[in-house]
């Protein structure tokens, strides 16, 4: 993410003025129309040790993200209860509340998927697609125009809405998931709605309803993924048209015969370096040609999409593809890239509970007509009836373990609060507010809590974890013609949690790398108003010669206001429902430790004065403010959306309010806040308890080889 304004705040006279002796014109940026501001930002880089290329290209993306601001109305509730008396009904994620129309599209979507994941028709494992069939079927039921506006053939259904079916699709394949994210959120649905024209919609959006135009998001290039400010890719105007030259390297869903949204520099507009940037919409050609050639990616993750590099070469397109305004592009993208994140944090919450399913439930009772066998288990057992419980550790199931209880209850809790995080991720971007630091909260909470679930798991289900997933293997031995399908073992192991560590891994990477997003996206987000209001008032009069008396005691009084002020008070608790006692301490709770963190960031910025962006192990991940405001944000959020105190989630919300305050005290865990994940863990595992029953109960999950009931099958 941007971060025009790295180093900073108070600098004295002397140093512009020995700036501007020793290089003046590498220093300033020397387009005419570039503000006072830009100048005195230039320097302020450069005294931080900024190079002139790093210089332009924090400015490039800076820019764009101020403009994406603009974008979106209102205050961003995090930063807001960061520095002020927070206001707690504005983390709360709301509730499901579809039109009858979309309810039904996405019941019967359901429906359809699932009778053809039961008959196994869901997947062509020669081609390694979805058949033709589910996407055919899925299309005419209007699957793809779900969230289109009815009066261009969709269902209208609200970005909030859709967190529940994001869920539900990656239980019955993950690649459905994404596929529906891609088309929907970066490209070309959300861009088209947002920046479109009126003919621009008219013509594609009804297509995209019908699942015509399959949708796609091209920013990534070789070497540009994390800093788009050196997209390669041109689109050069020449008449009515642009012609296109370029690479994009890795495209998911980009297809043949699709719609791709490109992110290209623009030439031909007369723009400054840096603002160049455009948004175009592309029809991806049928086949290749002469101006187009695209292959197919062979990926470990999201094996099941189209996923593709792709070249053009002097392509033309009619310059009314152009989406939005000129230099707008990377705005735009950014903007998009706000409202999807929160459908990674709902993915990777559903794929934590199917990990915790795998180990501990039973195949055998989920089978028809077949009741699972009862398990010689005391009351201190787990009578999940899978891995946890006949895996036997020291005479007693492995379940039994503290250790892995723990493992098991923190998982749960990451999960819950994760999936909450990305509902309220959705549901702000729905209303039009751009809360860029919770979207990244949204992300990388849920991300690493997924990898954290997948990496306890591998050790739960230990030797398992590296056998060979035999159907995967056969199957795609057959594409290969290395193996025959039909030679496939009559009992074949498959191996859900090994095979898929890729499946895990890469949900850290995608819409913003975990270490980019904490240790810069972050930091400069947090700070961004801060910097805008306060410190360029001061480097400006600096740079002018000035001592910039009044600017400085502006943000001096700001600063004490800000310190004194959360030193009492919780933040506002109007308007929030249900507001028993146990959910008023933890709401309160977080309140509070949010201000803790507000105070944390000023000292921050008055210590360290120009670097202090630069400080990513106070301001970023691993037990920096952004860490330790993802746990914040988790606990709050979560202890929102309790409607009553049932006692087992009044345990997770417990839980999270724990580590929550450890965290603030730069402590992990505790003995006491172990010990309550291992109570959460133990009633996971228990098929009797509300959060086994509600989280878990009705994953599917494939036959355990070394369970020794049924071991006759493999031997």
């Amino acid at each position: 993410m941007a971060d025009l304004h790295r180093q900073f705040s108070i600098c004295c006279t002397q140093m512009f003025k020995q700036a501007e002796t020793e290089n003046p014109t590498k220093t300033l940026n020397n387009d005419p129309k570039s503000s006072e501001r830009e100048k005195a930002m230039a320097l302020i880089l450069q005294q931080a040790g900024k190079s002139a290329d790093e210089v332009a290209a924090l400015a490039t993306l800076d820019d764009a993200d101020l403009s994406a601001d603009h974008q979106f109305s209102g205050e961003a509730p995090t930063i807001a209860s960061l520095f002020g008396p927070g206001k707690a009904r504005e983390f709360k994620a709301g509730t499901f509340a579809p039109s009858k129309k979309v309810s039904e599209v996405m019941g019967n979507s359901l429906d359809f998927l699932m009778k053809h994941k039961t008959a196994g028709t869901l997947l062509d494992h020669q081609r390694m697609l979805f058949r033709d069939e589910v996407l055919n079927g899925l299309s005419e039921i209007g699957f793809f125009g779900l969230a289109i506006p009815e009066q261009y053939g969709g269902s209208g259904a609200k970005l909030g809405d859709l967190g529940p079916l994001l869920r539900a699709l990656t239980f019955i394949h993950p690649d459905l998931a994404v596929m529906f994210e891609v088309h929907n959120f970066l490209g070309p649905v959300t861009p088209i709605l947002d920046f479109g024209t009126d003919q621009q919609k008219e013509y594609f959006l009804p297509k995209m309803a019908r699942g015509e135009l399959l949708g796609s998001f091209a920013l990534t290039e070789p070497g540009v993924g994390a800093d788009p400010s050196k997209l390669s890719m041109t689109a050069r105007l020449d008449g009515d048209q642009y012609v296109i030259n370029g690479v994009k390297w890795p495209i998911t869903n980009v297809i043949y015969g699709g719609v791709c949204i490109l992110i290209v520099k623009l030439q031909g507009h007369d723009l400054p370096p840096g603002r160049d940037s455009g948004m175009i919409i592309f029809e991806v050609p049928k086949s290749d040609n002469e101006t187009f050639r695209m292959k197919r990616n062979d990926l470990t993750a999201f094996d099941y999409l189209w996923n593709a590099r792709f070249r053009l070469m002097d392509c033309p397109v009619p310059a009314n593809c152009l989406l939005g305004e000129p230099s707008r592009g990377l705005a735009q993208a950014f903007s998009s890239l706000a409202k999807g994140r929160g459908g990674i944090g709902v993915n990777s919450a559903a794929k934590t509970f199917k990990l915790l399913a795998h180990v501990i439930l039973d195949p055998e009772s989920q089978r028809e007509n077949n009741s699972a066998p009862e398990l010689d288990n005391d009351a201190n057992e787990p009578n999940g009836g899978g891995w946890t419980s006949f895996r036997s550790t020291f005479g007693k199931p492995i379940g039994s373990s503290r250790r892995i209880q723990t493992w098991i209850g923190r998982s749960a809790c990451r999960g819950l609060a994760g999936r909450v995080l990305g509902d309220l991720c959705f549901r702000l971007a729905a209303n039009g507010v751009r809360d860029e630091t919770q979207g990244m909260v949204a992300k990388v909470y849920a991300t690493k809590g997924l990898l954290e679930t997948a990496i306890n798991c591998y050790q739960i289900q230990g030797g398992r974890s590296v056998h060979t997933d035999e159907r995967r293997k056969y199957t795609r031995g057959s594409i290969r013609g290395t193996l025959s399908e039909s030679g496939m073992p009559k009992n074949p192991i498959e191996n859900y949690i090994g095979e898929n560590m890729h499946e895990f891994t890469i949900a850290t990477v995608y819409e913003g790398p975990n270490p980019v997003l904490a240790d810069v996206g972050a930091p400069n987000a947090m700070t961004r108003n801060l910097r805008n209001k306060f410190l360029e008032p001061i480097g400006v009069a600096e740079l002018n010669g000035r001592f910039g008396l009044m600017p400085k005691m502006k943000f001096g009084w700001f600063v004490a206001k800000t310190y004194l002020s959360s030193l009492w008070g919780s933040g506002d608790l109007s308007g929030v429902d249900n507001l028993f006692p146990e959910k008023r301490r933890f709401i309160k709770n977080a309140l509070k430790r949010n201000r803790v963190l507000g105070r944390r960031i000023l000292m921050i910025i008055a210590k360290y004065q120009k670097s202090f962006i630069d400080q990513s192990f106070l301001l970023g991940d691993e037990g920096g403010v952004f860490d330790q405001l993802c746990h914040n944000l988790a606990s709050m959020c979560f202890a929102l959306s309790l409607g009553k105190p049932e006692a087992e989630y009044l345990k997770v919300a417990a839980a999270l309010d724990l580590e929550a305050t450890l965290r603030l005290k730069g402590r992990q865990c505790s003995p006491k806040l172990q010990t309550a994940w291992a109570e959460i863990g133990s009633l996971m595992m228990n098929r009797n308890s509300q959060l086994h029953r509600d989280l878990i109960a009705d994953i599917q999950v494939a036959d355990i080889p070394l369970d020794p009931r049924f071991v006759e099958r493999y031997i």
